[in-house]
């Protein structure tokens, strides 16, 4: 397969995933390569599961006043906090390694990225996800309390939280690789608890997740970060070609343009549960 691997930096909450959607839709219409992004968010946001009830999900007045950003990603899974983090996100046609299930296909992501993690020094460990259908949809279960397929861990702690797509015949997946700091926060974002449950809720996810920079005693950059994930995609699929890219192509921005107006920047998209 031939790829493009594209770095951007910190974008806008709705930018951001109207590009992840556009870049599917480019490729699937055989206008792009499949791509591997990696990205960072700006204002710190808060992401909810295509499936998940904003309203009962995500405290708003918590996040206005914490000055997050909010919006609905087209993947499912739980409530995420993006901060001090690398997003990354993988776009193709479900062909060649990606011909398998949702779980075979978890898990050839999770070997590159787990090859891009210990080019960083951070020791990892793939987790094959233990809790029941139930207990992952609890309201006060954000995504990094649970691993529902091949994930990976560090020190037995979650490290890196993923959501899948398909459409047709493509995939779009992409997920958190904590960086500076794990998920404890996110806890005061639930509502409906009471204060000592959030505390209590806060601090199982801090015994339960960790950070890149938490893994080791040496600072770890984002560029730094994205430069050895991508060496590990690279690594893990050899025989693949792969072009560089800081930009997207003149038709990506027209889609990204229209996806975030009329879709990822609307309350219509947003808090359509």
């Amino acid at each position: 397969m031939r790829w493009r691997i594209i770095f951007q930096g910190r974008l806008g909450s709705a930018e951001n995933m109207a590009i992840d959607e556009a870049l599917m839709i480019a490729i699937e219409e055989g206008k792009s390569l499949p791509t591997i992004r990696f990205y960072d968010w700006e204002p710190a946001t808060v992401s909810c599961g295509f499936n998940q009830k904003a309203k009962e999900e995500v405290d708003f007045a918590e996040v206005e006043k914490k000055g997050y950003g909010f919006v609905r990603r087209p993947t499912g899974g739980r409530v995420v906090l993006h901060k001090d983090e690398v997003t990354y996100a993988v776009i193709t046609p479900c062909i060649e390694k990606f011909e398998g299930g949702i779980t075979d296909t978890y898990a050839e992501i999770s070997k590159a990225l787990g090859k891009g993690l210990l080019k960083l020094g951070v020791p990892i460990e793939f987790e094959k996800g233990d809790l029941t259908a139930t207990e992952q949809r609890l309201n006060a279960n954000p995504c990094f309390t649970s691993t529902s397929r091949y994930e990976l861990k560090c020190f037995g702690k979650k490290i890196v939280g993923s959501a899948q797509v398909r459409k047709g015949n493509m995939l779009l997946q992409h997920g958190s690789i904590l960086l500076n700091q794990n998920q404890e926060e996110v806890a005061w974002l639930v509502p409906g608890l009471e204060k000592e449950k959030k505390e209590k809720l806060a601090r199982f996810l801090a015994r339960k997740t960790i950070s890149i920079n938490q893994a080791q005693s040496r600072k770890i950059e984002y560029s730094e970060a994205i430069k050895a994930l991508a060496e590990g995609f690279m690594e893990q699929w050899d025989s693949d070609e792969f072009i560089v890219s800081d930009e997207l192509t003149a038709y990506e921005c027209k889609l990204t343009a229209e996806l975030k107006e009329k879709k990822y920047g609307s309350d219509n998209w947003n808090f359509r549960k």
